[in-house]
Formats: structure tokens, sequence, C-alpha cells
């Protein structure tokens, strides 16, 4: 048996920031683009894109610098308070994973 957990961060009654939100704004980080990393995760752009506006209005802070395409193609980079929240999510995640796996055995093993 092991234990399997999810975390998931919420303001005013709705997702801010999830396990799903962590795994678009890495793929936007990877590929330097919006669209690349909703085709890599396989969901819409317009679903992609709606995410990452709910989380900037739940955290109230900017987290994606957008160019439009053109001749030289759009692109995404990950702003410093994006960057920032990423960190400090994999990190917590990370500490409650050891958290919780300490006190799986405690109870279960």
């Amino acid at each position: 048996m092991k234990v399997i957990f999810k975390i998931w961060l919420e303001e005013n009654g709705g997702v801010a920031f999830s396990e799903g939100r962590k795994m678009l704004f890495d793929a936007i980080a990877r590929r330097g683009s919006l669209n690349a990393a909703a085709k890599e995760l396989g969901m819409s752009y317009r679903a992609a894109w709606g995410k990452v506006k709910a989380t900037e209005k739940a955290l109230g802070a900017k987290l994606l610098n957008v160019t439009t395409g053109g001749k030289g193609g759009g692109g995404a980079v990950l702003t410093q308070e994006a960057k920032e929240l990423l960190s400090k999510y994999k990190k917590y995640k990370k500490r409650i994973a050891i958290l919780t796996e300490k006190e799986f055995k405690r109870f279960f093993k």
C-alpha cells in the first residue's frame, strides 16, 4: 500500500494553483509558447489560456509575458512572479510529501 495525495491552492472558493497548472507553467517554460504547452498537455489553447487567466486573477499577479504571432512567431515566458510561484509550490509539495509519507508509515506500517 502507498499514500497518494493531491494539493491545490484556493482563493475565494476557486482553484488558484494546482498540479495541473504547475504542469502547464512548466510546459510553457520549456516550450516558450502557451500554444505549444497546451498541445504537449493535450488541451486546447483556450483551456490553457483560461487557466492562466484564472490563476492570474486569483493571485492578483501577471504570470506570463506574451508576444503575439507574426513573421517571427509569438511566444510566452514566465514572469518572475510565476517562477517564484512554481518554486514555492514545488518546495511545499515536496515537504508535504515527506510529512505525508512519515505519517502514513506511522499509521499503516
